[in-house]
């Protein structure tokens, strides 16, 4: 028997589809890989990935052996549109070197596509070989995945069990491995679930023992995900799976009201969503997460009108969305995307990748319409069909096509439903082809670049632990916001290198702070500490108001010893008293928000020994917060109506004047307690994440927090949280103080 050898181009792209996949598999099992990818070496296999599909794309162009086949021409006008989108919009971007990076995803996952489908209508007589392998493939890879998760998260739901957690405790766990989020286990059960449960239908014995143990366990990650959106798709695939199935309206009827039922039963059986059963309660704090992911669609659809041709560039949500963060009635400091697929695109791609997105969406839609009446069709064309219909709903309650797993399975199910009468590439069009591929690799090998500002911020921290190179730091500070003045972790600690040099200064970027994170603790202690220092008494009275109103906890500061703030409160909760009465008349009393401010207002009083304990007990919205003010005697022996509310800091604890003003400046103190005063610095663990660099070490800022351990630790539920006041509201008492009552 003889056997062939292959030409080199097609040995090429034999190794680099190889060595792509191999990439793509570790990527996708090892610990946290959605961000692991961030850091070296992973970030070597990230990008090994993107060359070998590019690689492997060219190969294909120069390899004249055997023919190449395209989708049809309709397919190809949608996939170099949006393949011309995505690069004109990351080109125009203000962060390009960024956003070039970023743009390299969804173009590889472009040549995926093709390459997929390339390959299985090439040779017609090996056509239906090699969907069945392809579907094993993903089935494998998917199936494996799913395993991991659960074996994981079993290991940690047992560790904690044996550790004493209570079964409430262990139902409200989320499983987010192996990827590192509970969304990302979601999405990935989503597609696991069809591709594993088609092949069990038509396997065999052991065989369908193994693919159904595999969707079972696609099931399972699903349910401890606890995503809401999970089981949104979860339903939509279920519903297009009894429309597509030969059995009949009744037999079709039945299992919908059985599959109803389950779904039911998991959305009973698991707390978080159980939760969206009940009616919404006035009184009841809203959700953290609904209010955070409302705030994320409204930041959005402005940035996308904001820019509305071609956005803002794929991938530089970090980076932009800060503009927008003020505006917005709640958000968190660390925001990777905008939690919903065509949102993201309309913010980074504009109307063109809009028009895009909906098109290639279309077309999708027509190929599956086309593929009614398939019930016992192509193995992957139906596990394509069910994956994206599921993962089609639950991606509008998140974006996560910048992980290299769901691009390339996306890619694979939209290659798999393509109508199969494509057409024979010519020779010229192949060139044509390869041209394009190398100018693509050029532009980004040429002009993406990682953000340069995340090590100077980084290095400036660090440097600014040492005195005697504050400098030097304040210096990098500044290259810093040259280059990007949208930085809130750089205009604040710039604040504090500055507040004693110059304030005026150290103003500024506080305030520029503030507009940017308006509920960062610290930055209105700071603002009013820069005013104080260039003789503005009462505008740093009207800061530190403003800081305790964002973050009610600093109302037992161990700052309020120091001689020179302790000399100001008086005036501080005389500030804080116009902020109350004005929030008052702006939130009802039937509603949470002025429930919490008419509560909050009557703890500062008791704070100050202005108010008793039973004043408090009235106002208090929780049952815990009541039965702790009606109690004669605080949990630390004080009388309730003692100094400071009953929890008094002892005197002679605090820190002199110039150390208030000097400390942010110093060596980092280590988390400690020193009597009953606590200093330590937070630490922003998830900002090599934000800015994709986690070859950077997390900064620490230069704020000293100093904190009662027993109002932070055992009281902490006295306070509302940090930020539980509307950014917009903060923002506007920030920029036009309200006048005093009149008396």
């Amino acid at each position: 028997m003889r056997l062939s050898v292959p030409a080199p181009a097609q040995l090429v792209a034999r190794i680099a589809c190889a060595l792509g996949l191999a990439g793509l598999v570790v990527l996708t099992l090892i610990d946290r890989g959605a961000t692991t990818m961030y850091a070296s070496p992973w970030w070597g296999i990230y990008w090994l990935m993107h060359g070998a599909a590019a690689t492997a794309w060219f190969a294909r162009t120069v390899d004249s052996t055997r023919p190449m086949v395209l989708p049809p021409w309709r397919w190809l006008v949608a996939l170099g549109a949006s393949a011309g989108v995505v690069l004109a919009a990351a080109l125009s971007s203000p962060y390009c070197g960024q956003s070039v990076l970023a743009a390299a995803t969804p173009l590889a996952a472009l040549m995926v596509f093709l390459l997929v489908y390339d390959w299985v209508q090439a040779e017609l007589i090996a056509t239906e070989a090699r969907l069945e392998m392809l579907a094993r493939g993903v089935g494998g890879l998917l199936g494996a995945t799913m395993l991991l998760s659960v074996a994981r998260w079993t290991a940690a739901t047992f560790t904690r069990w044996s550790q004493g957690a209570t079964w409430a405790e262990i139902t409200e766990a989320r499983n987010g491995f192996p990827l590192g989020h509970t969304n990302y286990t979601a999405g990935l059960a989503l597609l696991a679930l069809p591709w594993c449960a088609v092949l069990a239908w038509r396997a065999r014995g052991l065989v369908r023992g193994v693919w159904s143990a595999f969707a079972a366990l696609a099931l399972v990650a699903l349910f401890t995900s606890g995503s809401r959106g999970g089981l949104l798709g979860l339903a939509a695939m279920v519903a297009v799976a009894l429309l597509r199935a030969r059995l009949g309206w009744r037999r079709v009827a039945m299992l919908g009201i059985l599959a109803l039922g389950l779904l039911l039963l998991l959305v009973v059986a698991n707390p978080r969503v159980r939760s969206l059963l009940h009616p919404p309660d006035p009184l009841a704090p809203p959700s953290e997460s609904d209010v955070q992911r409302s705030a994320m669609l409204v930041a959005g659809w402005r940035m996308g009108g904001d820019r509305p041709l071609l956005g803002w560039g794929p991938g530089v949500t970090p980076w932009v969305y800060p503009r927008y963060r003020a505006g917005l009635a709640g958000g968190a400091e660390n925001v990777l995307q905008l939690h919903s697929l065509p949102v993201q695109v309309w913010a980074d791609a504009g109307g063109a990748g809009l028009l895009c997105f909906l098109g290639l969406g279309g077309l999708l839609v027509a190929a599956i319409y086309r593929r009614r009446d398939e019930a016992a069709g192509p193995l992957p064309a139906q596990a394509a069909t069910l994956a994206l219909a599921g993962y089609a709903v639950f991606a509008l309650t998140d974006f996560q096509l910048d992980v290299p797993v769901f691009a390339a399975v996306a890619a694979v199910c939209g290659a798999c439903l393509a109508p199969g009468d494509g057409a024979v590439v010519s020779s010229r069009a192949r060139g044509g082809l390869g041209v394009a591929v190398t100018l693509g690799v050029l532009v980004v090998a040429a002009l993406g670049r990682r953000d340069p500002t995340t090590a100077l911020n980084a290095e400036a921290l660090d440097l600014a632990r040492n005195p005697a190179q504050a400098g030097r730091a304040i210096a990098l500070l500044r290259d810093s916001l040259a280059r990007n003045p949208d930085q809130e972790i750089a205009h604040f600690n710039l604040g504090w290198l500055l507040v004693i040099r110059d304030p005026a200064a150290a103003e500024r970027h506080f305030l520029a702070a503030a507009c940017l994170v308006p509920d960062k603790g610290g930055v209105y202690f700071g603002l009013g500490l820069a005013r104080l220092n260039h003789g503005d008494a009462t505008g740093a009275a009207h800061a530190w108001a403003l800081e305790c109103l964002n973050d009610p906890l600093f109302l037992s500061s161990p700052w309020w010893q120091v001689e020179v703030l302790a000399a100001r409160r008086g005036e501080t909760m005389q500030r804080l008293e116009t902020l109350w009465h004005q929030g008052e008349s702006r939130f009802p009393p039937d509603r949470w928000l002025g429930r919490e401010l008419r509560y909050t207002a009557a703890l500062s009083h008791w704070f100050s020994g202005t108010a008793p304990a039973a004043t408090v007990a009235t106002a208090a919205t929780t049952d815990e917060r009541r039965r702790f003010f009606s109690a004669p005697v605080s949990p630390t022996g004080a009388s309730q109506t003692s100094d400071m509310g009953g929890t008094p800091i002892p005197r002679g604890t605090g820190v002199p004047p110039a150390r208030l003003q000097k400390s942010a400046m110093g060596p980092s103190p280590s988390t400690g307690s020193a009597g009953l005063v606590r200093t330590y610095r937070r630490e922003r663990t998830g900002y090599p994440v934000l800015m994709k660099n986690l070859d950077v070490p997390p900064p620490m800022d230069l704020f000293d927090v100093q904190e009662d351990p027993r109002m932070a630790d055992s009281l902490r539920f006295l306070f509302p949280r940090k930020g539980w006041l509307p950014s917009p509201l903060l923002r506007a008492w920030r920029d036009a103080p309200p006048a005093p009552p009149a008396r």
